[in-house]
């Protein structure tokens, strides 16, 4: 039978009330980022859908598209801000100290909990973040059946041939939703074939299942192409290739994806800095939890929450400043994939020595 370590009344009641305040947090800020998303895009709510369920999903979708990254980072930081200096302004720190436990030591529940809430939130990017991504962009995308240029994510180019992969497989030799464009010595289109699953025979031979071939001719680029249906079309192409990955798109790929990617085209900086911003986001669970704490230990002199959650918000704003700022200026650079761990270090350490100081 296996034992579990003992947990301290202290140590589960850190945690509940972090838990209480961290849950509290994240569902208030995410009602008011709904509420002021929703005032800002009423006229698209309302164009977009007929429906007030649909208008919720839709406003769901936008949510976990665009906030909820940056939601359960915030919530952390508040709920640890607010736990914390809620215990030291009732002079349960001074309790504490008295029963002879450093606050530091009392407190490690609260980095614990903060772990398990980063596991969450990758967990949350990867799959219902880069999911709503998705469903957002197929909803703004082309009708079905017409020939969109972007209505894939990687793109390659290899030899005659241009190819375009909407849905890569990192575990196995099969995609779907895969173009083809073939073009003649000139660089003119031939044949545009649109397959909804295309399986690896060979390094370079592929067959693509309920194909659909367009024929045109370079000599009438007026004229309508020759639409050919077949169950099965067999292609090869060359071994040299160049992927090439629309930035507009590149936040809707998974993160293995992504990675893949970027062992693909090492070349490609801008993908390289989107995958090194999207390893550290579940770091930021930690990093807004380690700088949280000291400013609420910092309530046990000022006996006031005000002053530390202001100083709580300027923190908050430098970091996003200097991660945004950090993206920008390496952008397109080496550098660019180095930045966000530097932003990272640096708030860290900060935060880190502001911890010591409160401890101490």
């Amino acid at each position: 039978m296996v034992r579990l370590l003992p947990v301290s009344t202290l140590s589960r009641y850190v945690v509940s009330r972090f838990a209480s305040a961290f849950v509290g947090s994240l569902l208030i800020l995410a009602l008011a980022v709904v509420v002021v998303d929703m005032l800002l895009n009423l006229d698209e709510v309302l164009q977009s859908e007929e429906s007030f369920s649909g208008a919720l999903r839709f406003l769901w979708l936008r949510l976990a598209a665009i906030y909820l990254p940056y939601l359960i980072p915030v919530a952390t930081f508040t709920g640890a801000l607010f736990s914390v200096g809620v215990l030291a302004r009732n002079r349960e720190i001074v309790a504490i100290k008295a029963g002879g436990v450093a606050p530091l030591v009392a407190l490690i529940p609260v980095f614990s909990a903060s772990a398990a809430i980063a596991i969450l939130a990758l967990l949350a990017n990867e799959v219902v973040t880069v999911r709503a991504l998705s469903t957002l962009a197929e909803r703004s995308g082309a009708t079905s059946g017409q020939v969109e240029l972007r209505g894939g994510t990687i793109w390659y180019h290899t030899g005659r041939y241009i190819y375009n992969i909407r849905s890569p497989d990192p575990r196995g030799d099969s995609v779907r939703d895969i173009r083809v464009l073939e073009r003649d010595d000139e660089g003119r289109l031939v044949r545009l074939i649109q397959a909804a699953r295309a399986e690896r025979l060979a390094p370079n031979e592929w067959r693509f299942e309920g194909a659909t071939v367009r024929l045109f001719d370079p000599g009438r680029p007026d004229a309508a192409p020759k639409v050919e249906r077949s169950a099965e079309v067999t292609l090869r192409l060359e071994e040299e290739r160049h992927p090439r990955l629309l930035q507009a798109e590149i936040s809707a790929l998974p993160i293995w994806s992504l990675a893949r990617y970027v062992r693909e085209s090492p070349q490609d900086a801008n993908a390289r800095a989107v995958l090194h911003q999207r390893l550290t986001a579940p770091l930021l669970v930690l990093l807004f939890a380690l700088l949280a704490l000291p400013l609420g230990l910092e309530v046990e002199r000022t006996r006031s929450l005000a002053l530390p959650a202001l100083q709580g918000v300027l923190v908050l704003f430098a970091f996003l400043l200097a991660r945004e700022y950090g993206a920008s200026f390496t952008a397109g650079s080496a550098a660019g994939a180095l930045a966000p761990w530097l932003v990272v270090t640096a708030f860290a350490a900060f935060g880190g020595a502001r911890l010591a100081r409160a401890d101490a």
